[in-house]
């Protein structure tokens, strides 16, 4: 495959009817996916403390879940993509829930802005598909006001998280979902299969280093999304299952949420980079005079 390339995306975008969704939702989260964002929201806002938020961008952005609570809080929120489809669906879907953004078709390693723009930056699984991580995470430092913040959440190849745990399960779920699906004649084949993606297995520290060269003093890692996704099709994009299967793992995941918060005492969203689905890395800009 090619290492950064986005034709691979377009065809995820194209070929799922989970794309023609995304994972934003007020209230109650209708699955594990919806839970896992309402929780990043607030992990987010926990870094992002103190900095005043005008106007920000998703960059990498598909259809917009994360940029959607920042919409949702009455900021200025920009989506970045290379997919024209994507975006539309993305625009389409704000529409509905009654939410503004501006949505740009454009590339990560060029991105459309001039300097100094945002207050802050972020993306959602988006590093993890370059072989160069360098020349996007400049582009992203670049266009951050000085004191604005960069968050990148980062889902590497890490065959040791959590989710080791949760594959067994998964592989049983495919199995009993395609039975389901040959004894109901709800269809005659499976759901297309999901294209594969380039992912690479750089830990925070090769993003730190890069960070410290760019001229970030202020910056940090941690681990997040300590729990398994569980599904009969986990891999990107996420296929739900069933409400009331759904609603059981969701009622499982917050039983294990209260007993870290309990144990540890900290956000138990937030785990050791090892053990995490994910990890988040975060810079401030730099106030002109501080290089």
């Amino acid at each position: 495959m090619n290492k950064g390339s986005v034709d691979e995306f377009r065809q995820s975008w194209r070929a799922r009817e989970e794309t023609k969704k995304y994972h934003f939702k007020r209230g109650q989260p209708d699955h594990q996916v919806q839970f896992a964002f309402q929780n990043h929201w607030r992990v987010f806002q926990d870094v992002l403390a103190g900095t005043e938020l005008r106007r920000v961008l998703e960059v990498g952005s598909g259809r917009g879940s994360m940029g959607a609570f920042f919409a949702d809080a009455g900021i200025e929120t920009h989506l970045l993509d290379t997919s024209h489809e994507v975006l539309a669906s993305a625009k389409r879907i704000y529409a509905l829930d009654g939410l503004e953004a501006v949505f740009m078709n454009g590339d990560a390693l060029a991105l459309p802005y001039a300097d100094d723009s945002f207050d802050a930056v972020f993306s959602i699984g988006l590093f993890e598909h370059f072989a160069d991580i360098a020349a996007p995470l400049r582009e992203q430092m670049r266009i951050l006001r000085p004191g604005g913040v960069f968050l990148g959440y980062i889902v590497p190849e890490n065959p040791r998280s959590v989710q080791v745990f949760g594959k067994p399960v998964n592989a049983l779920l495919k199995g009993a979902y395609r039975l389901w699906l040959a004894l109901t004649g709800r269809r005659r084949t499976p759901p297309p299969p999901k294209p594969a993606l380039y992912r690479n297995d750089y830990d925070s520290a090769a993003y730190l280093r890069l960070l410290d060269e760019m001229g970030a003093t202020e910056k940090g890692a941690f681990g997040m999304f300590p729990v398994p996704l569980v599904s009969h099709s986990p891999d990107f994009p996420f296929s739900p299952m069933s409400p009331p299967l759904e609603a059981v793992l969701m009622t499982v995941w917050r039983g294990v949420m209260w007993l870290r918060r309990r144990l540890t005492g900290r956000d138990p969203w937030t785990c050791s980079e090892r053990w995490g689905l994910a990890f988040l890395v975060w810079a401030r800009k730099p106030e002109r005079g501080d290089d």
